[in-house]
């Protein structure tokens, strides 16, 4: 679970939250047919993801959405 470490930052509920909208963010990049590193890309989705949800986005396609337009930035840094 890429969220295992923010158990202290978030309930329980809007860690299911985090996890359904990575999930969902990982299935579109893979769909995507795009070519990334996987590990990297993983980890850019989380941080996004944890990133939104602690400026109070709770809502996971939102979240889903928020975090992969902001994927190409976060590769790119």
């Amino acid at each position: 679970m890429p969220f295992s470490g923010y158990r202290e930052s978030f309930s329980a509920e809007t860690l299911a939250v985090l996890e359904a909208a990575f999930n969902a963010a990982w299935d579109a990049v893979v769909a995507s047919g795009v070519d990334c590193d996987p590990q990297a890309t993983r980890t850019a989705l989380a941080e996004a993801i944890v990133y939104f949800a602690s400026e109070g986005e709770t809502d996971p396609k939102r979240l889903k959405d928020l975090a992969l337009a902001a994927l190409p930035r976060a590769l790119s840094e």
